[in-house]
């Protein structure tokens, strides 16, 4: 069989170039992870007042949220037989 010849258009050259550099990418994302240390290895006191910090703004966005995904026909109902009345 003969070898390939470069005859590729400009737009498979550069998709070739950009899947060579990923794993370059990866590795730097993921050596920022390397040099971190929990707390407990370190001896020191878990923070939990900011884990509940963390949760209670959470809960302040999820509970209404699904609130009003869930409940949305009572609030539409009244509106729409207001509606249907006047036509």
């Amino acid at each position: 069989m003969p070898p390939i010849t470069r005859t590729a258009s400009p737009i498979l050259s550069a998709l070739a170039r950009r899947n060579l550099q990923r794993p370059a990418f990866r590795q730097v994302r993921f050596a920022s992870h390397v040099g971190t240390v929990s707390a407990s290895k370190l001896g020191g006191k878990a923070d939990w007042g900011y884990q509940w910090k963390r949760v209670g703004g959470v809960a302040m966005m999820y509970f209404p949220v699904v609130a009003v995904v869930m409940f949305w026909p009572y609030g539409v109902e009244p509106i729409m037989a207001v509606f249907e009345d006047k036509w």
